[in-house]
């Protein structure tokens, strides 16, 4: 009887023992059990189990080798390879494998999906690779177009390094130099990578097409101390069609002295996305070359494409701390010979640097080498940017700055929000907008529909707009709002500007720029406050690139607002108007004509709708006249009165 038991327990030991991995199969062998994910690729690779094939992890794994997948073909023959987690199973595949990756997949149609629930989202698989000898975790590998990495998804995973040295997830061709490798139709999504030099590294080789219709998306590369990033969180080179969405990504190690990038579009990168990621918490805490970007784009002009067509779009950037002297320390960076880039919607908080030496701080950092950039930078936020202060120059590494142009041309920039809101330690020379001596041609520039705020107190100018340039490389330079607590709005040719006047002297055009303090609603969220902003109301003008704000409202055809944010200004109930304004209108309701009077002199009227949009306007320029309400249909309306002595507004009801 005991050596009955005994031997009963003896199976059930080594069952257990032999059932990490199990395999099932729509041809060859149909089941397999091993007792490492490289025992199961073995399997596959000598053809043991074929067509179909799904591979269950019902435990912990020991890998003592690469575990590597060749492509279908020869021997090997499948047509895709699912890996997931048993029901209910959380479990590690981890191996100690010096100066090559833990996974290594040659092939096509491939799934690794670490939720241990069917169609979950739960990370309960974690690939670790504990070498501190030039580790990899998991990599695909494709040297030719014909072999190229198709039908890829990568998810729910948690993917850990050994050392963060070197990268953790890697797409390319595997060579001891990489030349770039060839995937398409990949996902990769709501995994968690931590210790790495770069924690995804996609590098495609410059073809028509290569990296297509890849989807890094709802990934966590924001692990802190030990198990921190270290330079990159998402690198991208060589693709043609990326879409780098919904990450988060932070906490970078910062004491080497290198410039951290959150997602970085590299080399001959076309046809691509930043869009949505949250980047925070990027910088360097020593006080060499030291620095670091939320969004890094340098694509060129070397593609598939003859121009980038790179979209940032809709991120949020925030917390950047450096003491570093780092020529890029930025929220997002775009430089290089690279054309055709939109840079919008995107929130910039807290690019902060306080090296003593006055080393400077950029929310955002145009440096193209062409001066036929097409970039477009629009409804952007930018604020809480400062420097340490630094009073002789103003380059672009000396002070804060909202937004830099450092080189190059073909820039539009409409409806940005900067406000420079943190002050910096000592006297210097920040700016909202600065553009620096290295802008040489002309009429590379144009400026319109911005607003840009300087509140910061610290002593020594507080500049709204900054040139080492000269006046000549504004294409279109109107319709901005110049607001600076400080003495003096802008500087160029060597001297500063106090007043509108000067600017309009100075700088040229701005003919319709104003002079206003902007109230927001409130010292984070910077949408203008219905009230108190009269002054600036409907005072922008119309560009055709951009037609919603960055709200996705859609700007006023003919007389759009200044800034990020369309908004509209309170006007008064039917009741309180009559009590509170010296401007009178009858009948109201109206059905034809509403006649209008004032105490003074009306300039014009202008109706709008409840959407916002102008929809009438008439010249008065006396003390009363009358509105033909017609053509307007039945409904509500704001009737806007602009007299000698400012604006009111009134409701009034047509039937």
């Amino acid at each position: 009887m005991r050596k009955i038991l005994f031997c009963l327990m003896a199976i059930l030991v080594s069952s257990n023992f032999y059932s990490q991995v199990n395999i099932s199969a729509t041809a060859g062998t149909a089941t397999g059990t091993y007792t490492t994910l490289k025992g199961a690729f073995d399997a596959i690779n000598a053809g043991t189990h074929q067509g179909a094939i799904t591979i269950s992890i019902t435990a912990n794994t020991t890998e003592t080798a690469t575990a590597s997948l060749n492509a279908s073909g020869g021997a090997t023959s499948y047509t895709s390879v699912a890996i997931k987690p048993a029901i209910g199973v959380t479990a590690a595949i981890s191996g100690d494998i010096a100066s090559a990756p833990l996974v290594r997949i040659l092939g096509s149609n491939i799934t690794l999906d670490g939720s241990n629930a069917a169609s979950g989202t739960t990370r309960d698989l974690t690939l670790t690779n504990t070498s501190t000898t030039a580790p990899q975790v998991l990599t695909f590998i494709a040297a030719s177009a014909a072999a190229a990495n198709t039908n890829i998804m990568v998810k729910n995973l948690n993917i850990v390094n050994g050392i963060n040295t070197s990268s953790a997830f890697v797409m390319y061709d595997g060579a001891a130099t990489p030349t770039g490798g060839f995937f398409n139709n990949v996902t990769i999504q709501n995994n968690a990578v931590k210790k790495a030099y770069m924690g995804m590294y996609l590098f495609a080789a410059t073809a028509a097409g290569n990296g297509a219709n890849t989807l890094v998306t709802g990934n966590d590369l924001s692990a802190t101390g030990t198990d921190a990033i270290r330079l990159g969180g998402i690198y991208v080179q060589g693709a043609d069609g990326v879409t780098v969405s919904n990450n988060t990504i932070g906490n970078f190690e910062t004491t080497i002295a290198e410039i951290k990038r959150g997602v970085w579009f590299a080399t001959a990168t076309v046809n691509s996305s930043i869009i949505s990621n949250t980047i925070t918490n990027l910088g360097y805490t020593g006080t060499s070359t030291g620095g670091a970007a939320g969004v890094t784009v340098t694509a060129g002009n070397t593609g598939a494409s003859a121009t980038a067509n790179i979209i940032v779009r809709g991120n949020t950037i925030s917390n950047f701390n450096s003491s570093g002297t780092g020529t890029v320390f930025a929220g997002i960076y775009a430089a290089a010979a690279t054309s055709g880039v939109t840079i919008d919607n995107n929130k910039i908080n807290g690019i902060k640097n306080t090296n003593v030496s006055g080393y400077g701080a950029q929310g955002i950092y145009l440096a193209a080498t062409g001066l036929t950039s097409n970039t477009l930078v629009a409804n952007n936020v930018v604020s809480g940017v400062a420097g340490y202060g630094y009073a002789t120059t103003g380059g672009v590494n000396d002070n804060g700055n909202g937004i830099v142009i450092g080189a190059g041309g073909g820039y539009k920039l409409y409806y940005n929000t900067v406000v420079m809101n943190v002050s910096q330690t000592v006297a210097g020379r920040p700016s909202a907008l600065n553009i620096t001596s290295g802008v040489t041609g002309l009429g590379g520039i144009d400026v319109r529909n911005n607003l840009f705020v300087n509140t910061q107190t610290q002593a020594g100018d507080r500049y709204t707009i900054y040139a080492g340039a000269a006046s000549g490389v504004f294409s279109s330079i109107n319709f901005n709002n110049f607001y600076s607590s400080g003495t003096n709005l802008g500087y160029i040719g060597g001297l500063a500007k106090a007043t509108l006047a000067d600017i309009q002297a100075g700088f040229g055009g701005n003919v319709n720029s104003l002079n206003v303090l902007p109230v927001f609603v409130s010292a984070t969220d910077f949408h203008l406050s219905t009230t108190g902003n009269a002054a600036l109301d409907n005072k922008g003008t119309p560009v055709v690139e951009v037609t919603l704000d960055a709200d996705g409202n859609i700007r006023n055809a003919l007389t759009p607002d200044l800034g990020s944010f369309e908004f509209t200004v309170a006007v008064l109930a039917v009741n309180e108007a009559a009590k509170k304004n010296t401007v009178s209108a009858y009948p109201n309701p109206v059905t034809d004509f509403l006649y209008i009077n004032n105490d003074t002199k009306i300039r014009d009227v202008e109706v709008y709708n409840v959407s916002g949009q102008r929809i009438l306007s008439e010249t008065i320029n006396a003390e009363k006249g009358s509105v033909d309400m017609r053509r307007a249909a039945a409904g509500v309306y704001i009737v806007k009165v602009n007299t000698e002595k400012g604006s009111q507004s009134l409701k009034i009801i047509k039937k």
